[in-house]
């Protein structure tokens, strides 16, 4: 097919579009490390990205939206480090690695661990634009589709307990959820002294030991 000259410009103007949409939330999280994402405006970005205030309003509606673009893009990620995870494993071997490969993306990624766990707050959701609401509901959908089948197979295999699909994901999410919340405030050191690798490893047995059949 020979490409026009609109083909080429609408191409090239594409390219433009994304390299700056990247800029901008690069900019974004270099300041949120600095200044905490809460305390960080739109105009911060802006001067930082190098750009007008204007221009990060031609991407993003408002900063939820970057904080939920920003969300989305580190759970993509992170769905992809499960992808990578040997589907030789029997399921509950699988879930433990991925269970303490999820703390080491959030310990490498605690910016955004941070501002990801506020997104899933149903009324930040409420206040993001339609496209990335819908975005969300997609992946979460992807989620469940994805842990459901290594769980199935867990029960059938003989090694995770027979229960409700549902309340297995809600459980586990709900113990790393504060896990995580122990791990950013720090408050899992009220214990004994106890390092954040010890911590990782303790909470990870636990929730494997939950999974496990009885």
């Amino acid at each position: 097919m020979i490409e026009t000259m609109s083909d080429t410009n609408l191409s090239r103007k594409e390219r433009e579009f994304q390299r700056r949409e990247q800029d901008i939330l690069s900019a974004a999280i270099a300041l949120f490390g600095e200044e905490g994402w809460e305390n960080v405006t739109v105009a911060q970005i802006a001067a930082s990205a190098e750009i007008g205030k204007g221009t990060v309003y031609k991407h993003f509606a408002s900063k939820e939206d970057i904080y939920a673009r920003l969300s989305l893009d580190f759970h993509y990620q992170l769905m992809t480090i499960y992808q990578q995870i040997s589907l030789e494993l029997n399921s509950l071997d699988f879930m433990k690695e991925a269970i303490y490969q999820s703390f080491r993306f959030y310990r490498e990624n605690q910016i955004c661990g941070k501002l990801s766990e506020f997104c899933k707050r149903k009324d930040f959701k409420e206040r993001i634009s339609e496209s990335l609401s819908l975005e969300y509901q997609d992946l979460d959908q992807k989620f469940e589709a994805f842990f459901g089948v290594i769980l199935e197979k867990g029960i059938q295999e003989g090694v995770i307990d027979d229960r409700p699909i549902m309340h297995l994901m809600i459980g586990m999410e709900a113990t790393f959820e504060g896990a995580i919340s122990m791990m950013t405030n720090d408050s899992y050191t009220d214990f004994s002294e106890l390092d954040e690798e010890t911590f990782v490893d303790v909470v990870t047995g636990f929730m494997v030991s939950a999974l496990a059949k009885r």
